[in-house]
């Protein structure tokens, strides 16, 4: 009896975290659908903790509010940003308990009636116990224009 309890105890305990896992997993894909639909900020909002932090590593950005990440950095709001379908393709997403890390392509969309290329990204999801986002931090391969424009901006703002 014993020696059944040593085999059964780590296949179980190893299930476990997989259910752990697949959950997380599953957060991801309702996470990602919804960021791609860019339509439900309630929704998005109820992913994140009471206590968030964001970072863009690209731009040097950072915010701790999600309304202002999704309605302001991410262009929620803004009636010039149109986007003929969902606006991010998920290629990859690996999780376990704790963090979720998406790799994917931003889709083509039109600012101002001017068509803007997709980009490359990385966003690396923290969750906290509760399955909450408490720290997000995203990686986009920015077209150099972009990046030029934002630290211009910066400059000229003197946004420190």
């Amino acid at each position: 009896m014993k020696k059944l309890v040593y085999i059964l105890l780590p296949i179980l305990l190893w299930s476990c975290e997989k259910v752990k896992e697949n959950e997380t997993q599953k957060i991801a894909e309702r996470f990602f659908k919804t960021y791609s639909e860019r339509k439900e900020l309630e929704k998005m909002v109820s992913f994140y903790s009471n206590v968030f932090q964001y970072e863009n590593v690209n731009f040097e950005s950072d915010a701790n509010d999600v309304r202002f990440l999704y309605q302001e950095l991410y262009g929620w709001n803004d009636k010039n940003m149109v986007y003929p379908g969902e606006s991010i393709l998920v290629e990859q997403i690996l999780s376990n308990d704790s963090t979720i890390v998406a790799k994917g392509t931003t889709m083509p969309y039109y600012y101002n009636g001017k068509e803007v290329n997709g980009t490359r990204f990385v966003i690396w999801l923290e969750l906290d116990k509760d399955k909450k986002i408490v720290r997000q931090t995203d990686w986009f391969n920015y077209p150099m224009n972009e990046i030029i424009e934002a630290y211009q901006l910066k400059n000229s703002m003197n946004i420190k």
